[in-house]
């Protein structure tokens, strides 16, 4: 049985859309001014009274589609080796059923056996601008 394809060539602006899971290392660093008899101690009470308490995550704004960006985790121990790791989680797909396949009506999958083919191009995408960072 064929299914009836709605919308083909009018898909939702998300299909083809896919989310990804970033993850940035960040390095703090703190600076004391204690008055204490010598450097252990110095070092102690530092330890003992001071610290990170909490660090605020900013959200925002994707700027080419206006969709949140959102803080999925955090912590902050501290990893000065550590690289930035890219790991796809979820593809906006074409809701489909036995009968149809509706490119009108966007579905989020984390199932990466239903997320669409690389080659695909929505053809309601706008091309967003690259800008060049000036060094």
């Amino acid at each position: 049985m064929l299914k009836e394809i709605i919308d083909r060539d009018n898909p939702h602006k998300d299909i083809g859309a896919q989310k990804f899971r970033v993850r940035k290392y960040y390095t703090a660093w703190v600076e004391y001014d204690v008055v204490a008899e010598n450097k252990d101690e110095a070092d102690r009470v530092v330890m003992e009274n001071c610290g990170i308490e909490k660090i605020e995550w900013q959200e925002g704004y994707n700027d080419s589609n206006g969709e949140p960006i959102e803080v999925y985790a955090n912590d902050h121990n501290l990893d000065h080796s550590a690289d930035t790791e890219i790991k796809k989680v979820a593809e906006c797909v074409p809701y489909e059923d036995n009968s149809t396949i509706d490119y009108s009506d966007p579905n989020w999958t984390t199932n990466e056996f239903e997320w669409l083919d690389e080659d695909y191009e929505n053809p309601n995408k706008t091309e967003s601008k690259s800008e060049e960072v000036p060094f």
